[in-house]
């Protein structure tokens, strides 16, 4: 028979466990990530990823409390960009701190801050003339007719500004017929001014260099324009300021290159040139452009009629359709469907684009986020360039002299000789590596 006292401690053994499993059951198991997204406009989301313990990962779009289990966490924070019809800017993010640790039953805090990213949201257009010039356009100045004051003017040493093209990071490289390549950082292109260039890339070895375009791996081709040849080169070289040998040197095979100037790829990572005094568009696959060589184009258009009259610049739609601007007599746009482009031939194109719609002179063209085509006229010397938008050029068939929804004259007293948006349009075959 059990004795008093040792019933009075098993009844005190069991209420003491009963009062320590109550304790551990109530104690918290978890803790708080609280995460606040600023400086993004209202209704746009952001793009957080934030992953810990034991292959947590979720991605967030807005200002948000984590419940997770203790342990250390990190934030990514990606770039993200806005939906307007024509050009949608760029707002990069950061993160203070980018790792933080939560402990149970408590709340860690962790802010990400966005910035409109300079320079974005913009129509840029380089300026061929007495002296360089790069003219950037926001969107508000994009929607209606008129003359508006360039919301930045940047100056620079060359006066043979040609070509141009964006990165992934946002930063500008134009082209100079002089034999250069020139970045400008991002930063640079917050407001007017005359920056120096981050990185200057020498070509005169070559020749004249004219239009731009990356691929899909970031290496940067130019056209040689008296040199004949295409020329690619490397991320790394596109580093640093130097004088590096090509990484890539696509060489003349029978006329295949007579004085090329406008590059474009395509979807398939074909690249498309335009051959100024040849009157023709040649093709090269991504295969032809992995090595130095005089390669056969895989397709070539050649002129029917005038549809090919100096072929200048050349841009892809959303389609996959191929728009080329002629800047010989009578001075027109014209549109090549998919289906033409499978190979070689003289095809009538499937839309033209004349008349006095389009000025004189006409020479850079390019696509907004609303596939509305650009295009910029220059009109004769000593006369200021302008550029003019066509809504829904898709539906063009045969020859048409439609009405331009905008005109913005007195771009400079230069050429326009080309132009993009900074960034791309997302459905078009431009790549920012």
């Amino acid at each position: 028979m059990m004795t008093r006292p040792r019933k009075v401690f098993t009844w005190f053994l069991a209420l003491t466990l009963s009062a320590l499993l109550a304790a551990c059951s109530s104690a918290p198991l978890t803790g708080s990530l609280a995460v606040t997204l600023t400086g993004l406009p209202g209704g746009m989301a952001g793009s957080v990823l934030v992953t810990g313990p034991n292959g947590y990962s979720q991605t967030i779009t807005t200002t948000t409390t984590l419940s997770v289990t203790p342990g250390s966490y990190s934030v990514t924070v990606s770039a993200v960009r806005g939906n307007d019809s024509i050009v949608p800017p760029v707002y990069d993010g950061n993160a203070a701190p980018t790792t933080a640790t939560v402990t149970a039953g408590s709340t860690t805090p962790m802010a990400v801050t966005y910035a409109l990213r300079p320079g974005s949201g913009m129509l840029w257009i380089p300026l061929w003339g007495d002296s360089f010039e790069a003219v950037g356009y926001a969107r508000s100045q994009l929607l209606t007719s008129g003359s508006p004051t360039p919301d930045v003017s940047l100056a620079g040493t060359t006066n043979l500004g040609e070509g141009i093209a964006f990165d992934g990071e946002g930063n500008m490289w134009v082209s100079d017929m002089g034999g250069y390549l020139y970045r400008y950082d991002a930063a640079s292109l917050a407001s007017s001014g005359a920056p120096t260039p981050a990185v200057t890339i020498d070509a005169t070895a070559y020749g004249s260099l004219a239009g731009l375009a990356f691929d899909a791996s970031g290496n940067l081709w130019t056209a040689d324009f008296m040199g004949n040849r295409v020329l690619g080169y490397s991320p790394a070289q596109l580093a640093v300021s130097g004088a590096p040998a090509a990484a890539v040197v696509i060489s003349t095979n029978s006329g295949s290159l007579t004085w090329p100037v406008g590059i474009a790829f395509d979807a398939g990572g074909n690249l498309w040139v335009s051959n100024l005094f040849a009157n023709t568009v040649v093709r090269f696959s991504s295969a032809q452009l992995a090595v130095t060589g005089s390669p056969v184009p895989t397709a070539t258009l050649s002129a029917s009629g005038g549809s090919l009259a100096e072929p200048y610049q050349l841009a892809f739609d959303a389609d996959g359709n191929l728009w080329v601007s002629n800047i010989s007599t009578p001075n027109t746009v014209v549109r090549f469907d998919a289906a033409q482009l499978a190979g070689s031939g003289s095809p009538t194109p499937a839309a033209t684009i004349a008349g006095s719609s389009l000025g004189v002179g006409i020479a850079g063209i390019a696509f907004d986020a609303s596939g509305a085509l650009w295009v910029a006229a220059n009109n004769g010397l000593g006369a200021t360039s302008e550029i003019r938008r066509f809504t829904n050029p898709g539906a063009l068939t045969g020859s048409a002299a439609p009405t331009a929804s905008v005109i913005i004259t007195s771009i400079g007293k230069a050429d326009a000789m080309n132009m993009a948006f900074n960034p791309a349009p997302a459905n078009l075959p431009i790549n920012t590596p």
